[in-house]
């Protein structure tokens, strides 16, 4: 993650850190980076590249934890199956942010980049970029459904693989990757609150078949410059839980740990194009239905 669409709109120090070098990390072990590639093998060439390789070996302690963020020695979860299908239409009392027709209900910088075609929306995978909605939200229990893109060469760097993201708020991401094969740093496969907490199972279905994410969010509350109460995420994704009311301990920022500043109360949805040309992500059947406040 590089930076939030609403870094320059609200001016959060948490989301104008995304685009800041990572002065906090240490450097890397050579004696453990060599250790970490003679028991994964398959890790060896993207963590010959010295960037990816400080970025998960060195990254700032995360909280109460053993773990650093975006730490790829971290248990990867078990996969589990979950067939192919996604869930119904929407209730009746949701609102339909994208129903395969027209983005009259989104917005953004570079919205050209983004194209409507046979029912689905799909990334340019030029720019880095975010759509967002032209309305607000709080609490809210958002549906999502998403591929990512056939690969007959796959990226040596695993978070190419079908890279995106849904942003409550702007602020609050929940991972988008094909994560079925592609073992990476386990706060950023398909499923993981971005930089933070690891799905509790990998629940991703193959690259080029739809899948379901399932969002009840409720968002955090500020007194002043303090949080009183932090975001919470439970994520159910094709099916399964893998997010159970998960606290969050800030905005979404990349190798880093973040950290909380006061924003609005309800601020827009935000769907990511990461720019790299391997995650045309798609999307379809985005809808939002807004909760009483937790």
């Amino acid at each position: 993650m590089r930076r939030g669409f609403l870094a320059a709109s609200v001016g959060l120090a948490a989301l104008c850190s995304l685009a800041a070098p990572l002065l906090a990390q240490e450097t890397v072990d050579p004696a453990e980076l060599q250790r970490i590639i003679a028991q994964h093998p398959n890790w060896a060439k993207w963590l010959a590249d010295p960037e990816l390789a400080k970025l998960t070996l060195a990254s700032p302690k995360m909280p109460n934890s053993q773990w650093r963020a975006d730490d790829i020695r971290r248990p990867q979860p078990v996969h589990v199956a979950t067939g192919t299908t996604c869930p119904a239409p929407p209730p009746s009392d949701a609102e339909v942010l994208f129903d395969g027709k027209n983005l009259d209900k989104w917005t953004g910088d570079h919205f050209s980049e983004w194209t409507v075609k046979d029912g689905v929306l799909t990334t340019g995978a030029r720019v880095y970029n975010f759509i967002k909605t032209k309305q607000s939200y709080g609490d809210v229990q958002v549906h999502v459904e998403w591929k990512t893109p056939l690969q007959p060469k796959p990226p040596l760097n695993p978070q190419y693989w079908g890279n995106s993201g849904v942003f409550l708020m702007g602020l609050y991401e929940i991972q988008i990757l094909d994560s079925y094969k592609n073992e990476t740093y386990p706060d950023g496969q398909a499923g993981a609150i971005y930089s933070q907490t690891p799905p509790l199972v990998n629940a991703s279905r193959p690259e080029g078949v739809w899948q379901c994410y399932d969002i009840v969010f409720r968002a955090p509350h500020f007194s002043g410059n303090s949080v009183t109460q932090p975001a919470r995420i439970t994520l159910i994704h094709n099916g399964v839980l893998v997010q159970d009311n998960t606290a969050l301990i800030g905005a979404t920022v990349h190798g880093e740990v973040a950290h909380y500043a006061p924003h609005a109360a309800e601020l827009p949805l935000a769907l990511q194009d990461h720019g790299n040309p391997d995650s045309h992500v798609s999307f379809r059947n985005v809808w939002v239905r807004r909760l009483n406040p937790g």
